[in-house]
């Protein structure tokens, strides 16, 4: 199997600083791939690592938290001695990323109260294993359907779910940006694992809410079926910017080849 990918990170509109990060790692090789842009990569025995991070803390605080992560995502999913990880491995080495947040947070006093979302992917003999702690998202894109595969670890997602908001509320409600997990911000997390199988022509999309905020599904779904990754990635990146880019804005786009 084969993958193409870019991802781009943009520090938006309003914010200061950019607390967001995103990474690709291939874990047979142990190589972290920089610039965040392949096209048609092999992927080989252990597979390919796609995440990203929503970071927050004061004083920059936000930004070591979201790289800590990913390095020590990376560390621990190269270190597996089988080939591609099993969901409770994956789920395994996110706990111990967030252990490892969380005590840095608890070490130096200028990181106190460091944390951030995760949003990963391993791409692995044709299947995609997901773990996830916050509102970051993955998307699932296949015959021009979209769909959500994470749920947002909030608490209008929870309202949303209980029944007591609807969708349209929870897009405006004043409580959207409150998430109820976060990589670091307690001791031990609950990571939520899922896998689904890999056509050639599928596409998966990773993004913070700096995107999901701003666009629609469908207008990311448009943007991958009419567009090259790049070109996708950069217009999904720009709309959220042209309304308001209140955010720091990621996004990650893969598809798998023939």
């Amino acid at each position: 199997m084969k993958i193409s990918f870019c991802g781009r990170t943009d520090r938006g509109k309003r914010r200061p600083n950019n607390e967001d990060d995103l990474a690709a790692v291939d874990l047979t090789a142990q190589k972290v791939l920089d610039p965040i842009e392949a096209e048609a990569l092999p992927v080989a025995e252990h597979g390919i690592l796609l995440a990203v991070c929503d970071g927050v803390g004061g004083a920059r605080a936000g930004e070591v938290a979201s790289a800590l992560a990913l390095e020590t995502l990376a560390h621990e999913l190269e270190s597996l001695a089988d080939g591609c990880p099993r969901r409770t491995l994956f789920g395994a080495a996110v706990e111990k990323v967030n252990e490892r947040v969380w005590k840095q947070a608890h070490t130096e006093e200028k990181l106190a109260g460091m944390a951030t979302t995760l949003t990963a992917a391993v791409v692995c003999r044709e299947r995609a294993i997901f773990a996830h702690v916050g509102d970051s998202r993955a998307y699932f894109l296949r015959g021009g359907s979209i769909r959500q595969l994470t749920r947002d670890q909030s608490f209008v997602a929870s309202l949303v779910a209980s029944g007591a908001l609807t969708q349209e509320q929870a897009e405006h409600s004043p409580y959207r940006a409150v998430i109820l997990q976060a990589i670091g911000r307690a001791r031990k997390v609950d990571v939520a694992l899922d896998a689904i199988e890999l056509e050639a022509g599928d596409l998966l999309l990773l993004c913070t809410d700096g995107l999901s905020d701003k666009v629609k599904a469908e207008e990311m779904a448009e943007a991958l079926r009419t567009r090259s990754l790049r070109e996708a990635v950069e217009r999904l990146i720009a709309l959220a910017n042209d309304r308001g880019g209140d955010d720091n804005i990621t996004v990650l786009a893969a598809r798998v080849e023939e």
